[in-house]
C-alpha cells in the first residue's frame, strides 16, 4: 500500500571520502531513515562500477516503504539518532579519523531513490561538517531502474563526483 501523495520508492545513502565509499539502505515515507540493523556496505574509493552497482542495488532492495501510521515507532528520534551516531563512530574508527571535523572534511553524500521505473541519484553540498544542502535538480543523475550493476555503479560515481 502506498500513500496517495508519494509513490512507492526505495532509498539508499552513499558517502565517499578519500578512504572509503559507504552505501546504506534507508527506509521510510516522506522521512527517510536508517533501519535498526545498521547495515552498511564499505568499499574502497577505487571500487569498480560493478562493485558499486552491486552494493547500491542490494541496498535499494533492502529499503522499505513505511507509512507512519503502520510503524510510528520507526519515525521516533530516540530510535534513529543513536543509529546515525553509531554509524559515525564506526566509520571513524574503521578508517582512523580522530575528529568529526577530519572525517567530514572531504565527505561527499548522495541520496538515491528508486521509484516509478527510474533511479535518481541526488548529490549534496557540504555546508559545514555534518551539514549538507540540496544541489539544484539539474545535478541529479537519473537512470532507468534496470538491474544493470555496471550502469548503477557508473551513475553513482558520476553523482558522487557532482557533490560539492
Amino acid at each position: 500500500m502506498t500513500s496517495p501523495d508519494l509513490p512507492f520508492r526505495q532509498c539508499a545513502d552513499a558517502h565517499r571520502t578519500d578512504r572509503f565509499i559507504c552505501v546504506q539502505p534507508k527506509s521510510g515515507h516522506a522521512m527517510i531513515l536508517p533501519e535498526d540493523e545498521g547495515y552498511a556496505v564499505y568499499l574502497p574509493p577505487d571500487a569498480t562500477d560493478e562493485a558499486l552497482g552491486q552494493a547500491l542495488l542490494g541496498c535499494l532492495d533492502k529499503s522499505r516503504f513505511i507509512l507512519p501510521p503502520h510503524e510510528p515507532q520507526f519515525f521516533e528520534w530516540q530510535r534513529y539518532v543513536p543509529l546515525y551516531k553509531n554509524w559515525q563512530k564506526d566509520f571513524m574508527r574503521r578508517y582512523g579519523y580522530k575528529t568529526k571535523r577530519e572525517a567530514y572534511r572531504k565527505l561527499d553524500w548522495c541520496r538515491v531513490k528508486r521509484s516509478e521505473g527510474k533511479i535518481s541519484l541526488q548529490p549534496h553540498k557540504r555546508d559545514k561538517p555534518e551539514y549538507f544542502s540540496d544541489l539544484p535538480p539539474e545535478r541529479t543523475v537519473v537512470i532507468p531502474a534496470a538491474n544493470d550493476v555496471g550502469a548503477a555503479g557508473a551513475a553513482l560515481r558520476v553523482a558522487l563526483d557532482r557533490c560539492e
